[in-house]
């Protein structure tokens, strides 16, 4: 299987006004109302891997991003195993 690509968490604003992609925050509802990346989907972590990602589509390139890159990276790697495009920010939305 294909490393999981990574893009730095500041480069995440490059995207968001590109068709191609989604950015998916996957903090709590809460962190994500405090402030986020603008145009990115809330999708806490819990919720997409238990069956939110069944509602994403593959044709899109999937950004993940969270508080401080772990999760990111984790559920950046069960989608691509599950045929998703993705790449994960690597520091999170703390820095």
């Amino acid at each position: 299987m294909e490393e999981l690509k990574t893009i730095a968490f500041r480069e995440l604003a490059r995207y968001k006004n590109d068709d191609r992609c989604i950015i998916i925050d996957l903090r709590s509802k809460e962190l994500y109302r405090e402030g986020h990346v603008d145009g990115a989907w809330n999708i806490p972590y819990e919720r997409l891997m238990d069956e939110a990602w069944e509602m994403l589509p593959k044709n899109k390139l999937l950004l993940l991003y969270c508080e401080r890159g772990g999760a990111a990276m984790m559920a950046g790697r069960e989608l691509q195993r599950k045929g998703f495009h993705v790449k994960a920010a690597v520091g999170g939305f703390e820095h």
